[in-house]
Formats: C-alpha cells, sequence, structure tokens
C-alpha cells in the first residue's frame, strides 16, 4: 500500500516530478559523457603507442631491459621464431636490432637509436611505411639507405639523397662507422621515435655490428584482450624475457590508475550535485505536504510508514530519471564509438605527447551498472533528511497550517 500511495503521490504534482526525473537523467548522462570521453583519452595515448611503438608484447634478452648492451640479443632466435608463427592470436611481429650511435650530417651530429628492420615486417606491425612524409620506404637505394624522422632531419638539416655517417661500437667493442643515404622521411606518431630513432635496414647493420640475432621482438596481438594469455604461451617457451607493453612502459599502468581516480572523483562530484539536489526538492515536497502528513499521522499512520512513503517517493524518482540518462548515455557513447569524435583541431597538442587525434568514448557494462546502483544509492541518501523532517512533524501543528 505505502508503495502505491508512493507511486501516486509523485504524479500529483507531475511538472515537479518531471523536472527532478529530467535532472537525474540529464546529470546521469552527463557523467557517462564524461567517462566515456576521458576513456577514450587514455586510449588514445595507449593506442598510438601500441600500434606505432611497443606493440602488445615485447620479447628481449633477459638481461637487455636492465642493460640494453649490444651483446644481449634474443637467445634461440630460430627456435622462438617458429613457435611464434604457430600462436593464432599473433596478427604479426617484427625483429629489430638495437644499436646506441652518432648520427651525423655535414652541419652537425646527434645521439640516437639505431633500429635495424626487417621492413615488411615492421611495416605489418607498426605502419611505418604509411608514416612517411617524403622519400620512399626502402625501395630505391640498394646499400646503406637510411630513414630518419622529420624533425631530426630538421635538426641536421639533411634532406633526401643526402649522407648522414653512423659510429658506434660493433661487437668486439671496436668503434665503426659507415656512411648511410637518406631514402626516406618519416613522421611517427610516437615523440620518442621522432626525436632519436632511426631505421635502417637489418642486414646492413649486422654487417658494421658483427651480430646476427636481434635484440627485440614486437608483437602486435588481433586483440588486447589476449595479450595475458599469449603472453604466457610464449614464456613457457623460451628463456628470453616476454612482458606486455604495460610491463615496459610502467608509465601506462599510471596513466590508467590516474583515469580511474579521475573518473571517481566525476562521479563523486556529480553525486554530490545530485544528492542535494533531491533534498532539496524532497524537502519541498514534505513542507508543501505538511497538512497532508499531519492528517496521516492524526489517522495513525507510522512514523515508520510515513519515513517509507517519502524513501519510496525519492527511490522511484532516481529509479526512473537512472535509466534514462543511462540510455542516453549508451546511445551517445555507442555513436561516437563508431563514428570517433575528431579532435583534429589540436591535432598538434595531441601529437606532442603521442596521442592520435580521434577519439573513440566507450564504457564497460560493468561502468553502466556501477553507475546505475550509485544513482540509487544517492537518492537513497538524499531522502532520509526530507523522510525524517517528515516523521518529526507535530500533527496537531501541522494540520492547522494550510
Amino acid at each position: 500500500m505505502i508503495a502505491k500511495l508512493s507511486w501516486k503521490n509523485i504524479w500529483r504534482s507531475r511538472r515537479r516530478s518531471l523536472t527532478v526525473i529530467g535532472a537525474i537523467a540529464i546529470g546521469v548522462w552527463a557523467l557517462i559523457f564524461m567517462i566515456g570521453f576521458y576513456n577514450s583519452f587514455g586510449d588514445a595515448f595507449i593506442r598510438s603507442a601500441v600500434n606505432y611503438e611497443y606493440a602488445h608484447i615485447q620479447i628481449h634478452h633477459a638481461d637487455y631491459l636492465e642493460d640494453p648492451d649490444l651483446k644481449y640479443v634474443l637467445e634461440d632466435y630460430a627456435g622462438l621464431e617458429d613457435h611464434l608463427g604457430q600462436i593464432e592470436e599473433i596478427l604479426s611481429y617484427s625483429d629489430r636490432m638495437k644499436v646506441n650511435a652518432m648520427l651525423a650530417s655535414p652541419k652537425t651530429n646527434t645521439g640516437i637509436q639505431v633500429f635495424g628492420i626487417d621492413p615488411a615486417k615492421e611495416a605489418n606491425t607498426t605502419q611505418l611505411s604509411e608514416q612517411m612524409v617524403e622519400g620512399t620506404y626502402f625501395q630505391k637505394f640498394k646499400r646503406n639507405p637510411i630513414l630518419i624522422s622529420e624533425k631530426l632531419a630538421e635538426k641536421l638539416k639533411v634532406k633526401i639523397r643526402s649522407k648522414v655517417v653512423l659510429t658506434f661500437q660493433d661487437k668486439t667493442n671496436e668503434i665503426t662507422a659507415a656512411a648511410f643515404r637518406v631514402e626516406g622521411i618519416f613522421n611517427s606518431k610516437s615523440p620518442a621515435i621522432n626525436e632519436g630513432v632511426v631505421y635502417v635496414r637489418k642486414d646492413d647493420l649486422a654487417k658494421l655490428t658483427l651480430i646476427d640475432q636481434p635484440h627485440e621482438i614486437g608483437i602486435l596481438l588481433h586483440s588486447a584482450q589476449a595479450i595475458d594469455s599469449t603472453q604466457i604461451q610464449i614464456a613457457q617457451f623460451t628463456s628470453n624475457s616476454v612482458r606486455s607493453y604495460k610491463e615496459v612502459a610502467p608509465q601506462f599502468n599510471l596513466m590508467e590508475e590516474s583515469s580511474e581516480m579521475i573518473t571517481r572523483i566525476m562521479t563523486v562530484i556529480m553525486m554530490l550535485a545530485l544528492l542535494f539536489g533531491i533534498i532539496n526538492t524532497m524537502l519541498m515536497a514534505v513542507l508543501e505536504r505538511t497538512r497532508e502528513i499531519g492528517m496521516l499521522r492524526s489517522i495513525g499512520m507510522h512514523k515508520s510508514k510515513v519515513f517509507s512513503m517519502i524513501l519510496l517517493e525519492t527511490l522511484f524518482l532516481g529509479m526512473l530519471g537512472g535509466p534514462v540518462g543511462c540510455l542516453l548515455g549508451l546511445a551517445t557513447i555507442t555513436w561516437l564509438n563508431t563514428k570517433g569524435l575528431d579532435m583534429s583541431a589540436y591535432a598538434d597538442a595531441l601529437a606532442q605527447y603521442g596521442a592520435e587525434a580521434i577519439f573513440y568514448p566507450a564504457m564497460q557494462g560493468s561502468e553502466y551498472i556501477s553507475l546505475m546502483l550509485v544513482v540509487i544509492f544517492t537518492a537513497f541518501v538524499g531522502a532520509i533528511y526530507p523522510a525524517l523532517k517528515a516523521i518529526h512533524l507535530n500533527p496537531l501543528e501541522a494540520i492547522r497550517k494550510l
């Protein structure tokens, strides 16, 4: 009976109830949009780093990350390559030799890292061939071609066909130098690669370093959901170190933890605003119905039933506004996730941090459920003070108020 009475009460002032339901729905929709947008913000950074720099999984010699010395090449590379070819989750992989070197042009020089790559494998894994802005991708020059970034080309004052000299230590710790010709200039999505990485063919670098095994394998998967299982599958086969991109670059863990923290803070702020709105509205409703509540108390309605009536009225408002807001938010996020949110106006600023200019807002199903529970809890808390105000009204004094 109390539930039926409460349901009828919220429609006695239809305009006020619809206003409260609308306010809850808009608040929930806005919160879903902000969470989805912030999720896409972090995802844009991670997606760019995975696609253009780290890949999903990397394999190194067990000592390489702590001491990136030239001697720490992958163990049993041939057997490892055969094993990788049998794993269905792997989309592509690229093996790289990595050497610290000095890159000199006729004008100046700078310290860089040389990636010795298989051009076809690297193109499939990091889309390096699609990032060329000038020249060609290991197609024209047969002898010692090199790819450098726009930023390095500008710094060294070189252009296509310019000669540059790489100087580094070989396997025997002897200083080796060789001339390379600039075949292509790229603009990577990764700021770290733009600032300090050049690409040469693996075979050319192997001849100069006297090393014929790679230092690293970057593995791109069909789906990021398969990272853990694939990592375990590879680690069971090899004594090399197999790490996900989060383990290789811990800043991504920090980014995800920060994202969760900010999401919680936004939720708390939004729910506090919603809480005070509910308290204000229900308190006004109670004060407007002072005489009615006094009558109910005079004819014997117990305080607990009056309390429950106000509580249920508030919960009904929350349970109507919350789902409407969730449905609007779900529709908005789904549409934006499909179309993408174009942030090209800020592309230059985002590129400095390695983020792509297209965001894809997204929320997990569990986040929608959690948000609904938080809305209902907020409505419950917001109902307590107006309900307490109602049960502490003096029935005789309340009846005299007209």
